[in-house]
This record gives C-alpha cells, sequence and structure tokens, in this order.
C-alpha cells in the first residue's frame, strides 16, 4: 500500500542525502550509507562503501542544480521522493525520483535513481 509523504515526513536519510549533495558535503553523504549499500544511477550499480565513495566523489561536484520538492511515498519498504532538478547539467530541467531503501537504523542499504 503507497502512502504520501510531505517534505518533512521523509526520513532523515533522504533529508541527509539531498541537503548533502547540494551542499557537496561527500563526506557526509557518504556516511549516510550502510556497509552493504547498493546504488543504481545512469546504467551503473555501485556495490558496498568503497565503490559508493568512489561515486559520490566522482559525481557530486559535476553539476551545479536547485531542486524543488514535488511529491514524496512510501510503499514497499521503499521511500520516494521525487525533485525537478534546474542546473547546468544537458538538458538543464529534470523530474527525478530518489528511491530509498533503509535499514532499521536509517542507513540507506538501497538508492535508486528513476
Amino acid at each position: 500500500m503507497s502512502k504520501a509523504l510531505e517534505y518533512e515526513e521523509l526520513p532523515a536519510a533522504v533529508h541527509g542525502f539531498v541537503d548533502g549533495w547540494q551542499g557537496r558535503d561527500a563526506a557526509g553523504v557518504e556516511a549516510l550509507f550502510a556497509d552493504e549499500a547498493v546504488v543504481s544511477d545512469e546504467g551503473h550499480t555501485y556495490r558496498g562503501l568503497d565503490e559508493i565513495r568512489g561515486w559520490v566523489r566522482g559525481s557530486i561536484d559535476l553539476f551545479t542544480t536547485t531542486l524543488t520538492f514535488l511529491r514524496g511515498r512510501e510503499d514497499d519498504g521503499m521511500v520516494g521522493a521525487s525533485f525537478r532538478l534546474e542546473g547546468d547539467f544537458p538538458g538543464g530541467v529534470v523530474e527525478l525520483e530518489y528511491r530509498f531503501r533503509l535499514d532499521e537504523e536509517g542507513r540507506i542499504v538501497r538508492l535508486d535513481f528513476a
């Protein structure tokens, strides 16, 4: 069953990821992930903290963006947060959904971009 979420209702790790990425705080973003985490982004899968660190450090400074929250939802143990991104990347505007799975301690164990 899907449940709509307001921005304030999103888990702390979701806020930490979005705020950390926008603030270009690589160490802060990396600290949100569990040891066995998996990230899927742009057709690539990154497994474990070493690969995720490489992905964060290789991507966090690529583009300057502003985010506008569109909607949040929780279903099947995943938290989705959709944003409108505007910035200096190819195309300049895109709607993107971050899909998070968190462990019992609130750390990110899976992150998919849709």
